[in-house]
């Protein structure tokens, strides 16, 4: 839910709109109807040019870690059924909402963390942007997405180089009898808000999704790994 202060409503003048969305901090760059734009921290062009490769016709989406909604929005515009986004950050989810709304776009965002997508359901495509490596329990991130995935998963993710192991004080998830040896290798780095977090190799990733996927897509973004599971037919 969204706090009382923090109502969602319809902005019928467009100077007021316009007024609105320049007293928001975004991060996100968003493209709006009648040429108006979110002035973001990060241009995610490159994201959307990326996400028009995928066919969203008839798909239920879900959107972790949405931030301000534009990859939840995209999806629904290029023709998804259904579309629910979550994010762990109310100010997003509330920015989220307040543009589905006033750009008339149907769109589901929730209040909600990774370790709760299981209670949504599940969905023909799973994008998970920026968020599996920013969160401690990377194995938790990765198993969740699997189970909710009915298609194909799209995520961007930190990947550890290779042949770098994570320090043996630090190796909780080593001992994790699902995970073999071969998906062990990863890398530990310092996040700014989740502590020390895991940078998995992508031997454990594909390991973790199991038989049942395979990898469709594997590329170097300017930070993250994109990386594509499809679900074996």
């Amino acid at each position: 839910m969204v706090s009382q202060d923090k109502k969602i409503f319809k902005i019928e003048n467009l100077e007021e709109y316009k007024k609105w969305i320049s007293k928001q901090n975004w991060y996100q760059t968003i493209h709006l109807k009648k040429g108006l734009i979110t002035q973001g921290k990060l241009n995610t062009d490159s994201r959307i040019q990326w996400f028009d490769e995928f066919n969203f016709s008839n798909k239920t989406v879900l959107d972790i870690g949405c931030n301000s909604g534009q990859y939840s929005m995209y999806a629904k515009k290029a023709g998804a059924s259904k579309v629910t986004g979550l994010d762990i950050n109310e100010n997003r989810i509330y920015q989220a909402k307040m543009l589905a709304l006033n750009e008339d776009i149907d769109v589901n965002f929730h209040l909600a963390g990774i370790d709760q997508v299981s209670s949504f359901g599940k969905f023909d495509i799973v994008i998970c942007i920026a968020v599996v490596t920013e969160v401690e329990n990377v194995l938790m991130a990765l198993r969740s997405i699997r189970d909710v995935t009915n298609k194909t998963a799209i995520l961007e993710m930190d990947l550890a180089r290779p042949l770098i192991y994570a320090s043996s004080n630090k190796d909780w998830w080593k001992k994790d009898s699902k995970v073999s040896r071969l998906g062990r290798v990863a890398e530990m780095h310092r996040h700014k808000h989740a502590g020390w977090v895991i940078h998995p190799s992508l031997e454990m990733v594909l390991e973790i999704f199991g038989d049942d996927f395979e990898l469709s897509f594997l590329g170097k973004g300017l930070r993250y790994h994109k990386i594509v599971l499809s679900r074996k037919q």
